[in-house]
């Protein structure tokens, strides 16, 4: 489930099974590309590969939430 994708900062899920036990701090698409841009880089790639097979079976409700966002940049 995706909660409030604006709301940028640290979370924890409240699964004590879950992977991310440790934390996360979430940032959206756009904090992550204006970054990059304001700090000389040019975004050459972007990709959100899709969540395993497996993880897919295991939790149905992911199976459309690409776990990663990958930028290559490159220094201008």
């Amino acid at each position: 489930m995706v909660g409030d994708y604006l709301a940028e900062g640290f979370w924890r899920s409240d699964n004590p099974q879950a992977v991310r036990r440790a934390g996360n701090h979430h940032r959206t698409l756009s904090t992550y590309l204006s970054t990059l841009l304001r700090r000389g880089f040019v975004p050459e790639a972007v990709t959100e590969p899709a969540p395993t097979a497996q993880v897919a079976a295991q939790q149905p409700q992911r199976a459309g939430l690409p776990p990663f966002l990958v930028i290559r940049a490159r220094a201008v």
